[in-house]
């Protein structure tokens, strides 16, 4: 922390009246929270808070406990603020905008604090941002399902312990960029469910409702510069501040408990399924794609990779290469959503690093790419650039050496296995990181894209075509 930033106030219920910020929580957050929400990183801050802030502004009571499963972080960050925290949107032309956010009653940590949370009578919504890989199973919750440790296990007992008690169940919505999240996570929770109770799956798919959601906002790690700037522009200190864009949007699977969510934004759809191949392919594709070129080129940052006309001249082909094969409704405009994915990805107030949006790859470009691919191997059409950024991928997963950078190391569930094969060589590494993901057929041209990579290094992303 900087002398400055040490030397005020931190923001919390007695200091709010002096935090200089718009909108202020002027509401009730005495009542008993109606939402429970697994996994409380920046990301449900700056997205779920923000929407929950406004309902509470409107009149609607929908205060949230906030879970970390996995490390104490934001409890320190947000206990000591009474559970206040602090937005703050930049956006490129406009002065930034500063908000803080009271719908967070309280933040645990841990497996028992979120069977708490759960089991709470007043529970009526329960929420996840858990990311890819927190959706595989642990083999210890079906080996013994009445002491959970991932989210899907810890789920299946707290809707037993519901059942058992007479409690309505609530609404499960996962908020993850994950293919049909609601339908996963709800097949994840029934394979522990059969292990606790025979007759429990088939009440959770008569009673429990799962919809899939589709939820979008650039949300990169804070820093203490960014914690500076909101210090000096709320005159507070705080600590579980978040920075964001503008941009916001949820679209979720309808369901009439979730109808009131409507007031403030949330689209309520029959079939999230375009909107979600939408997101996938024309924005979360792209930014992974600029993140893998962004680390062979030597950039940190996203932003500094989409100033890079080599590599925005690639990730605009690549999209290109989408668009000619995909078919989403014109209503959806996919090509202006592209455009201004793009547009986004330019953001220099938004310090999102390309090792960031890198992580686990392995779960999340086969989400990404991987259809897009098999229908342009199914049409005999170039897969090329897909190629070059799952090679990308790899090199960096792995650890191969490219010519004129040195990869940052990934944070990815694969990364050791990638790299123990790596001393096998290409086809063996190849062959291991797509199996089961891919079309087969994709094997041959990544194994030639990475050899590439590895001799040319950010030369392939010229790209003259």
């Amino acid at each position: 922390m900087t002398i400055v930033t040490a030397t005020r106030a931190r923001l919390s219920a007695a200091t709010l009246p002096r935090a200089r910020a718009a909108m202020p929580p002027g509401y009730d957050r005495t009542a008993a929270p109606r939402i429970a929400h697994i996994g409380f990183g920046a990301f449900v801050r700056a997205h779920l808070g923000v929407y929950a802030d406004e309902m509470l502004q409107s009149g609607h009571g929908e205060l949230i406990r906030g879970i970390s499963l996995h490390g104490r972080r934001p409890l320190k960050q947000l206990a000591p603020q009474d559970c206040y925290y602090s937005v703050l949107e930049r956006e490129p032309g406009v002065a930034p905008r500063l908000r803080v956010v009271g719908s967070v009653a309280s933040v645990r940590a841990g497996s028992s604090a979120a069977l708490a949370a759960l089991t709470a009578p007043t529970t009526e919504l329960v929420t996840l941002t858990i990311t890819e890989k927190g959706y595989d199973l642990d083999p210890a919750d079906l080996e013994h399902p009445d002491r959970p440790t991932s989210a899907p296990g810890l789920l299946a007992l707290a809707l037993e312990r519901r059942r058992t008690a007479g409690l309505e169940p609530p609404v499960v919505a996962a908020l993850d960029n994950v293919s049909a999240n609601g339908t996963l996570l709800r097949s994840r929770v029934l394979e522990v469910a059969e292990r606790l109770q025979p007759d429990l799956p088939r009440w959770i798919e008569e009673t429990v409702p799962f919809p899939d959601s589709v939820v979008d906002r650039m949300v990169p790690a804070v820093s203490q510069r960014d914690l500076d700037e909101v210090s000096s522009r709320l005159g507070l200190v705080d600590l579980g501040a978040v920075v964001t864009e503008r941009h916001r949007s949820w679209v979720t699977t309808g369901h009439p408990r979730l109808e009131p969510w409507a007031d403030v934004g949330v689209e309520l759809v029959a079939d999230t399924t375009p909107y979600e191949q939408r997101k996938l392919w024309l924005l979360n594709g792209p930014h992974s794609a600029l993140a893998y070129c962004g680390l062979v080129a030597g950039h940190g940052t996203i932003a500094a990779a989409a100033a890079d006309d080599s590599l925005v001249g690639f990730v605009s082909r690549l999209v290109d290469d989408v668009l000619e094969v995909v078919h989403l409704p014109d209503a959806l405009v996919p090509s202006v959503f592209a455009a201004d994915a793009l547009r986004r990805f330019q953001n220099l107030g938004l310090a999102h690093t390309c090792v960031q949006v890198g992580a686990d790859g392995s779960r999340k470009l086969p989400q990404r790419l991987a259809d897009v691919v098999g229908i342009r191997l199914e049409r005999g059409l170039d897969v090329t650039r897909f190629a070059t950024v799952v090679a990308a991928w790899i090199a960096a997963a792995a650890g191969f050496e490219l010519p004129g950078t040195r990869l940052p190391a990934l944070e990815d569930p694969d990364a050791w296995d990638l790299q123990r094969w790596r001393v096998e060589g290409i086809d063996t590494v190849v062959g291991a990181a797509l199996d089961g993901r891919f079309d087969p057929g994709f094997v041959a041209v990544v194994n030639h894209a990475l050899r590439d990579l590895i001799d040319r290094g950010a030369g392939v992303l010229a790209d003259p075509t």
